[in-house]
């Protein structure tokens, strides 16, 4: 099934809550699977989690808005 992961500004976790609502459907039909940074357990190491669902997510959906985190681009 593929796995969704989220990035946003945690000032955005409303919409994404929302969109999570709208997804549901797909998620109890088992066709999608969704993760973001909330799903982080206590005692896990943040960056590694972040970075390891990220490379497995077969979708990226970014939440963008005037909070969302800057990308600084090293050339």
């Amino acid at each position: 099934m593929p796995t969704l992961f989220f990035s946003y500004s945690h000032q955005d976790e409303a919409l994404r809550d929302q969109l999570e609502v709208h997804l549901s459907v797909l998620k109890r039909q088992g066709l999608i699977e969704a993760w973001h940074d909330r799903r982080i357990v206590a005692g896990k190491e943040f960056h590694g989690e972040i970075s390891a669902h990220l490379e497995a997510a077969d979708i990226i959906l970014l939440i963008v808005s005037p909070d969302f985190p800057r990308i600084r681009l090293l050339l």
